[in-house]
């Protein structure tokens, strides 16, 4: 049956209407069908990541019309709720600029009686009006379908959310989750591991896993574990495969958010997983240092002895040179690939730093944090190796996103944690003075790798206006110091549903895998 149901179900094209309706039939089914419900969820899954996909594309290829155009402004809004606060379903609707035809040909009518002006001129003014009417007409077409292409999303992901809050309500009496909401986390977070997480620019398909781990302590505890499982050890993690690393970077981009995010973990567990996280990076110094030790003793003992230099030299001479076995030795120089998970590691840490410090400090007599009152806060223990990763040889700073470094610079300089604006000021000279990581003419994995880091924030701010009703409620939106409400981005997110404002800023998703709690995790990495 479910095989039945994977051929039957209606191809990502298809009216929102259709894909609506098919949806809920097949839900009506797994409620009596338990044993179908991995694999149809599976191919529920794929369809819905598959238009997600197409949203993501349609945002950037807006971005890079809107890029051309200098009267962007004009156009008609994407994402923009109508007055009943939801996506319009314009399916049979004409999109704009298929009347292209009869504007050129006006233009060209208009050309012609002016042609006998200025021939010169008037060649300027041909080719910046036939310019302008392309990247016009190219834009329009762009938002029309993005704007299609998010209200069906919307619509298919809102039918999901409402299935999922039908069966994950916790028992009248106990007020704890049933049995039966556990196992369907669990096949959520394994269709999370087999589905979203492997999937390139998924932006809004994973906060189904984020709705549900709300549910339950042990909900985000076993995602959590899960994160840090595909991180897995510090001191191997620079084992050989380019998909390995790039899963790695991506479950520590999907942990850093999370724990952002999530409004619904207390302090001890954010607190818990700082401290997992910079446990993590110190002891990936560590042994980067010993590992340079050792190759620096080894480089020593392979010199040649004084008597032996002439002949060293004559042999150098006619051979070429001879290559020093120090220059394959570990290094911790800023090699970016090398060290791509230690630096989504550190970003991580920065990244939740920077939403969740309220969580790590006390006043200095104990109790809650006064913003107006910054001088001599109490830091807690999880936090104390931070200022030891920012300033390591492996300068993690340069390698992490440059707004993240910014900002956690920003913020931890007027919580007086640390201070850390000298590193990035050298950061950005020596920039100039090198080709950063990446910047080649031909895409490499170290490329790949960074364009994680920069980009990759899987649960940035839910714009979907049906959906995000799901969400609001349990998510943790970004405040300024000084501030008691969390008032600018949600602004910027309301803003996108009215006001047209690109989007293009937030996006790009991966994956990773295994499910483990946290506490169990911590202990097998780290005490074992």
């Amino acid at each position: 049956m479910a095989a039945a149901i994977t051929d039957a179900y209606p191809f990502r094209t298809a009216k929102a209407n259709v894909q609506v309706l098919f949806l809920q039939n097949i839900l009506r089914t797994l409620d009596y069908a338990i044993g179908l419900r991995r694999e149809v969820l599976r191919t529920v899954l794929n369809r819905i990541i598959q238009v997600d996909v197409e949203v993501q594309v349609g945002i950037e290829d807006r971005g890079s019309a809107a890029a051309d155009n200098d009267e962007s402004d004009n156009e008609p809004n994407f994402g923009a709720a109508d007055e009943e606060g939801i996506f319009e379903f314009e399916e049979d609707e004409a999109a704009p600029g298929d009347s292209d035809s009869e504007d050129e040909d006006e233009d060209e009518n208009e050309d012609e009686e002016e042609s006998d002006v200025d021939n010169d001129d008037d060649d300027d003014s041909d080719s910046d009006s036939g310019s302008d009417i392309s990247n016009t007409s190219k834009l329009g077409k762009i938002k029309f379908c993005a704007k299609r292409v998010a209200a069906k999303l919307d619509a298919i992901m809102s039918t999901l959310f409402t299935w999922l809050e039908q069966h994950s309500q916790p028992d009248e009496l106990t007020l704890e989750m049933p049995e039966s909401t556990g196992e369907l986390f669990m096949v959520f977070l394994d269709l999370f591991s087999s589905v979203v997480l492997p999937t390139f620019k998924s932006r809004y398909t994973q906060f189904f896993v984020f709705y549900l781990s709300s549910k339950s302590p042990q909900f985000s505890d076993l995602f959590l574990g899960t994160m840090m499982g595909s991180i897995g050890d510090p001191i191997r993690s620079n084992a050989p495969g380019q998909a390995t690393s790039l899963t790695k970077v991506a479950a520590a981009s999907y942990l850093s958010s999370f724990v952002s995010r999530a409004r619904f973990l207390p302090s001890n567990v954010v607190r818990s997983v700082m401290g997992v996280l910079v446990q993590w990076a110190c002891t990936y110094i560590e042994t980067q240092e010993q590992l340079q030790r050792e190759a620096e003793e080894e480089s020593k003992l392979r010199q040649p002895h004084p008597w032996a230099k002439t002949y060293a030299q004559a042999a150098a001479s006619s051979k070429g040179g001879l290559r020093s076995s120090s220059n394959s030795s570990p290094s911790l120089a800023a090699d970016f690939e090398r060290h791509a998970v230690f630096y989504a590691m550190t970003q991580a840490i920065i990244y939740t730093f920077c939403f969740r410090w309220r969580d790590m400090a006390e006043a200095p007599g104990g109790g809650a944090v006064v913003e107006s009152e910054l001088d001599n806060l109490r830091w807690c223990p999880e936090v104390e190796g931070i200022q030891r990763i920012v300033f390591s040889k492996l300068n993690p700073l340069r390698a992490c996103s440059s707004t993240i470094a910014s900002q956690f610079a920003q913020v931890a300089s007027q919580t007086n944690f640390m201070f850390c604006f000298t590193v990035l000021q050298q950061n950005r000279r020596s920039a100039n003075d090198s080709k950063e990581p990446g910047n080649g003419e031909t895409p490499s994995h170290s490329s790949l790798l960074r364009t994680e880091l920069e980009t990759f924030f899987p649960f940035d701010p839910m714009v979907l206006p049906i959906s995000r009703q799901y969400i609001d409620d349990i998510y943790f939106l970004w405040q300024d110091i000084g501030e008691e409400a969390s008032s600018d981005e949600e602004d910027d997110i309301n803003s996108e549903l009215g006001d047209d404002v690109d989007v293009v800023d937030q996006m790009v998703a991966m994956s990773i895998s295994p499910a483990r709690p946290l506490s169990a995790l911590h202990e097998r990495i780290f005490l074992s």
